[in-house]
């Protein structure tokens, strides 16, 4: 999903980048900062953690991400 297209691989590296600044954010604020709609947002997260650049922790019923400290986003 995230790989197809210029512009989805800059999502990717957009919402990296975001969360290293800034842990610990939900599917809405993210999509809030990148101007998109959260279903899409869920969809790249979905694949982000598939590939273990994010993790996520439940509360209630937001999902709150984190970069892996283990993705290679060293600054």
């Amino acid at each position: 999903m995230i790989t197809n297209g210029t512009g989805k691989t800059n999502f990717a590296h957009k919402i990296n980048g975001i969360l290293f600044k800034e842990p610990g954010l939900s599917v809405k604020e993210l999509a809030e900062k990148l101007g998109t709609n959260r279903q899409f947002m869920a969809g790249v997260l979905k694949v982000l953690e598939e590939r273990g650049e994010v993790s996520y922790r439940q509360v209630g019923p937001a999902r709150i991400y984190y970069v892996q400290s283990n993705s290679g986003a060293d600054s």
